[in-house]
């Protein structure tokens, strides 16, 4: 049994020496690693990364091919052509009636209206509302309330049902850009005593559904699908899930999702539907299979009206940054189609936990080809391909429709190669073992003084130490004895008693000096840690540590020796007391016979 115990042993150890240099290799990147994700997921935490992952993100969709117009759509627009042939700005509710009637003849499946009209525009009111009572195939728009009392919305247009009203506002990113869009929320209360006029946007107790979502509900209902909410309030479409931002999905961190948002997937950056002119449709001159059985979206296209969004498109570009508002509702509407009907996925997300372990990854990979690879050059364009094949994943899940981080696994990845690279050249030029020699004979100092101050302890609390406290105040009692006989004596013999007093108040200095030795011991030790760490180097600190060590044998030889001349003085001192004694004592003799 002890035989296989010690093989066992035995084994283990040559494993242990064998592997150690892995182990060792391992454990450094392993530290490096875990110190630079828990850093980045911290930075992330703060919101420092958010702006470098959203540009990331504008520059997928950049990179992403366009998408065939959806068919299912068409957008007509008013142009600056429009106004200028018309001759009217704004559109005259008049003119806006003609366009929804020759429309509603092609026999579309809902029409939405993206065209304030809370408010009477021309001529042509009347027959507008009554057009809009009348029919049930269009969609008006009106604009939420911001809570202040100076804004408190648009009001929809008179004649148009609850039902048939969705809000056209947009939930826009710091910096102006479109990436998320709002399906369903509830107005803000107005703050303080506003005497607006209330309307459906501005009505705090019933939650709205949007604009662009109003249209596709419609559209779906000729596809007999309805909406259903599921018990965690998710809308849920047949079969297809539409499943609500989180404020830390993606590249966002702690984005305000109040409301029901998605991001949007956008289709195209060019023409993501068929798009008319309103004079064409005055004019007759659309097919009316553009028109029959889809959705069709009215609203402003010109620059005139300030109803644009900058998108991530809009990065370098000079002209066309701007997408008009309708557009970007046509963008959403074929989003959620294009998901329930078509199966194109919505935008999705790793957990958090996964998105830990991919920048992790990352990092290990960026620290374990740091610590192979010695020659600059080399590591140098070995991190480029890296980089460019992180990028390359990111961009290939992106395609697949998911959003994972890029800036933090990149920058893991430089961080841990970076600090892997920083740590081997720095023990190579010798700092490290000289910072390590230095710490180490800081503390051999440190142990060395303490071993001193516990023998001085030893000293004062000795027996001899304690005899010589002893003697001391036998010496105060003779003090007291002779101070008692000495009115009595003559003068002469008064003026050679004082010989013990001096003896007594020498032998008094000197067990306080000891004393005062134990006390300033301390200091002693700090002094010599002063002049050790003046040297220069780590082998000039062990010699003034030997030095120091020096001087302190030699104060405790000094203590023994000075111990010893006390023995001697204390019989000196007895024996002048003593002859004293017999002095006093003969010469009370003779002045006795005298008498």
């Amino acid at each position: 049994m002890s035989n296989l115990s010690n093989k066992i042993r035995s084994a283990a150890t040559q494993l242990s020496q064998r592997y150690k240099p892995s182990l060792t290799f391992a454990k450094s990147v392993l530290i490096a690693s875990a110190a630079v994700t828990l850093s980045l997921m911290g930075a992330r935490q703060l919101g420092i990364l958010e702006p470098i992952e959203l540009s990331a993100y504008d520059q997928m969709v950049r990179w992403r091919p366009d998408e065939q117009p959806d068919s299912r759509l068409l957008v007509v627009g008013i142009t600056e052509a429009d106004i200028q042939k018309l001759k009217q700005w704004p559109i005259s509710d008049r003119k806006i009636a003609e366009i929804l009637q020759k429309l509603e003849k092609m026999q579309p499946a809902v029409i939405g209206l993206d065209v304030l009209r809370d408010v009477p525009l021309g001529d042509g009111r009347e027959e507008l509302t009554k057009f809009l009572q009348k029919s049930d195939r269009i969609i008006g728009v009106c604009l939420v309330t911001d809570g202040s009392p100076d804004n408190p919305g648009s009001p929809p247009a008179p004649g148009l049902p609850a039902n048939r009203v969705g809000f056209a506002d947009f939930g826009v990113d710091p910096g102006g850009i479109l990436r998320r869009a709002l399906l369903f929320m509830k107005p803000p209360t107005i703050e303080g005593n506003s005497s607006a006029q209330k309307h459906l946007c501005n009505d705090n107790s019933q939650v709205l559904a949007s604009f662009n979502l109003q249209l596709a509900l419609r559209y779906l209902q000729g596809q007999k699908i309805s909406p259903q909410l599921a018990p965690d309030k998710s809308l849920w479409l047949g079969k297809t899930q539409i499943k609500q931002l989180a404020s830390n999905d993606g590249g966002y961190t702690n984005a305000d999702v109040r409301g029901y948002q998605i991001l949007i997937n956008y289709r195209s950056r060019r023409q993501v539907a068929n798009q008319v002119r309103i004079t064409d449709v005055l004019e007759g001159k659309v097919d009316p299979n553009l028109v029959k059985d889809k959705i069709v979206l009215i609203g402003y296209t010109t620059e005139t009206v300030k109803d644009l969004f900058y998108t991530p498109y809009s990065g370098r570009q000079q002209s066309k940054q701007f997408m008009p508002g309708i557009v970007a509702h046509a963008q959403v509407v074929s989003q959620i189609l294009s998901a329930v009907l078509d199966k194109r996925p919505m935008l999705w997300f790793w957990p958090e936990w996964a998105e830990i372990m991919w920048i992790s990854a990352w990092s290990i990979v960026g620290g374990t080809l740091a610590s192979r690879m010695a020659h600059p050059a080399k590591l140098t364009v070995t991190f480029a391909a890296l980089l460019s094949g992180c990028c390359a994943i990111g961009f290939g899940i992106f395609l697949l429709g998911g959003w994972v981080p890029l800036a933090a696994p990149a920058l893991a990845l430089i961080l841990t190669g970076g600090s892997i690279v920083s740590a081997e050249r720095f023990n190579k030029a010798g700092y490290g073992k000289a910072i390590s020699d230095r710490v180490k004979q800081v503390f051999k100092i440190e142990i060395d003084q303490a071993k001193k101050e516990q023998q001085v302890a030893e000293i004062t609390e000795s027996d001899f130490f304690k005899e010589l406290q002893q003697k001391k105040d036998k010496l105060r009692i003779s003090k007291q004895e002779t101070s008692e006989k000495a009115p009595s004596e003559p003068q002469e013999i008064t003026a050679s008693t004082p010989e013990l007093p001096k003896a007594e108040s020498h032998t008094d200095d000197y067990l306080a000096q000891l004393q005062e030795k134990a006390k300033q011991h301390k200091q002693r030790a700090a002094v010599t840690e002063s002049e050790s760490s003046s040297q220069t180097g780590a082998i000039e600190a062990g010699g003034g540590a030997s030095s120091a060590e020096t001087k302190a044998d030699d104060e405790f030889s000094d203590l023994q020796a000075k111990a010893k001349q006390m023995r001697q003085r204390r019989g000196a001192q007895k024996s002048i007391k003593d002859e004293k004694m017999d002095s006093l004592t003969d010469k009370e003799d003779l002045g006795g016979k005298e008498e």
